[in-house]
């Protein structure tokens, strides 16, 4: 059986981190561009690969940790 996972946000998408523990992003308000739509977490949370046009990286998070900018 297939479950389709229901994403709020889009790739393309610009995003803020709004629950995060690292200090330097609460306080920043990076914006973020969705990179990837993730499968759901096994609670059921849609997941994002996110990156900042400051970093070289991707980062994950859930979909409770953004909103949209």
């Amino acid at each position: 059986m297939t479950t389709i996972t229901t994403h709020k946000f889009k790739v393309g998408q610009a995003v803020r981190i709004v629950s995060s523990t690292d200090l330097r992003l609460q306080v920043k308000r990076e914006r973020f561009i969705v990179q990837r739509l993730l499968p759901e977490t096994p609670e059921g949370e849609p997941g994002y690969r996110i990156k900042s046009e400051h970093e070289t990286f991707e980062r994950l998070v859930g979909e409770r940790e953004i909103v949209s900018c």
